[in-house]
C-alpha cells in the first residue's frame, strides 16, 4: 500500500474501518457485507458476517475471519475488492499466516482449519482441545501452540511431522505470545467460588522443555496482552473494569493501571510510542502513548471493534 493504514474489524456492523497512519482524521468505513451482496460469485452462509480477526500475507492480501458466517474472506485491500470467501469451522476467532498457509482457530468446533493461502482452499481440519481461543506460531521450530480455554491446556503441533503433545494448565488460557524461546501465557483463574474475587495469572513456559514459571497473579479478569518487542513490558486490557495494565514481567510488578472506560479489548503496537486499543462498548479506537502513559486520542470506528491490523 502507498500509505500506512490502520485497519479495524467491526464485528457488530460487518465493516472495516480504514485509518490513515499519517492523518488520523482521514477515516473510511467499508461495509464488507454490502460488497459481498453485490458480488454474484460470492455467497455468505448467514445473514450476518461478523468480521473478528485479520491477517495479512506476503502478496498483499488481507484475510478476515468471520465469527457469525463461519468463514474467512480474501481481500485485495488496494482495490477494495473481496476476492473470495471460504467456509471453515464454527466461530473462527484467530487467524495466522505462515509459509503460504493460514491457520484458523474454530472455537465452537474444537478444531483448527489449515488453508492454502495462494489457492484459497481448505487443506484439512485438525481436532484440538475444548474451546480453542488463541494460536501462536513458533516460526523457528515450525510448531503451533493452541490455547484451549475449557480444556485448560495448550496443544503443541509440530508442522514438520504433525507430532503432538499437550501442556496441562491449572487455569483457563486466554492469550499467548512467543518470544526468546518462551511462551508467555495469560490465564483466568476460576476456583468455582462465585463469591471469590476475579484473578488473572501470567506464567512463562520454556519451549525447550515446557517447564512452567509463574510470574504473578493480578486482580481482575484480563482478556488480552501485548508484549513490547525487546522489553520485559506487557500491556493488558481488562474488559470488565475498563483498565489498561502495564506489567513488568521480569519482576512480576504491576507498574500502572490507566482507566480507559468502556470495554478495552485488542491491542496493537506501532513499534514506537503508540498503542492502538479497540473498545467494544464505546465503538472507539484508543491511541495510548506509552511514554506519556496516557490516552492521546480516540477515533470513532464501527460497532463492536475487535482486531487491529497495521500496514506500513
Amino acid at each position: 500500500m502507498k500509505n500506512g493504514k490502520i485497519i479495524v474489524a467491526n464485528t457488530g456492523d460487518d465493516s472495516l474501518t480504514i485509518i490513515d497512519l499519517e492523518n488520523w482524521t482521514k477515516v473510511e468505513k467499508w461495509c464488507l457485507k454490502e460488497s459481498i451482496l453485490f458480488n454474484k460469485n460470492i455467497n455468505m452462509q448467514n445473514i450476518y458476517l461478523g468480521p473478528y480477526e485479520m491477517e495479512f500475507d506476503m502478496a498483499g492480501n488481507l484475510y478476515c475471519a468471520n465469527i457469525y458466517d463461519n468463514s474467512i474472506l480474501k481481500i485485495n485491500l488496494e482495490k477494495k475488492e473481496i476476492v473470495d470467501i471460504l467456509a471453515v469451522g464454527k466461530y473462527p476467532t484467530c487467524i495466522k499466516y505462515f509459509e503460504n498457509k493460514l491457520f484458523v482457530i474454530n472455537s465452537d468446533s474444537n478444531s483448527i482449519s489449515i488453508v492454502d493461502a495462494e489457492n484459497f482452499t481448505l487443506e484439512e481440519n485438525i481436532q484440538v482441545g475444548e474451546k480453542p481461543i488463541d494460536l501462536e506460531i513458533d516460526k523457528k521450530d515450525k510448531k503451533i501452540y493452541i490455547a484451549n480455554y475449557y480444556g485448560q491446556c495448550i496443544d503443541v503441533i509440530d508442522l514438520k511431522n504433525y507430532g503432538r503433545i499437550t501442556i496441562k494448565l491449572k487455569s483457563t488460557p486466554v492469550k499467548m505470545t512467543i518470544y526468546n524461546n518462551k511462551l508467555l501465557v495469560l490465564t483466568n483463574i476460576n476456583n468455582g467460588n462465585l463469591n471469590a474475587r476475579n484473578i488473572s495469572n501470567l506464567c512463562m513456559i520454556d519451549l525447550k522443555n515446557y517447564g512452567k514459571k509463574n510470574i504473578q497473579n493480578f486482580s481482575g479478569i484480563l482478556n488480552n496482552i501485548l508484549k513490547l518487542e525487546g522489553r520485559e513490558i506487557v500491556f493488558a486490557t481488562n474488559m470488565d473494569s475498563g483498565y489498561l495494565y502495564k506489567i513488568d514481567i521480569k519482576r512480576g510488578n504491576l507498574l500502572s493501571k490507566t482507566y480507559l472506560s468502556g470495554m478495552p479489548n485488542k491491542l496493537k503496537w506501532d513499534g514506537g510510542s503508540l498503542l492502538f486499543i479497540t473498545n467494544i462498548s464505546k465503538n472507539l479506537l484508543t491511541l495510548f502513548d506509552i511514554k506519556l502513559n496516557k490516552v492521546v486520542d480516540n477515533i470513532e470506528v464501527g460497532k463492536e471493534p475487535n482486531s487491529i491490523l497495521l500496514l506500513n
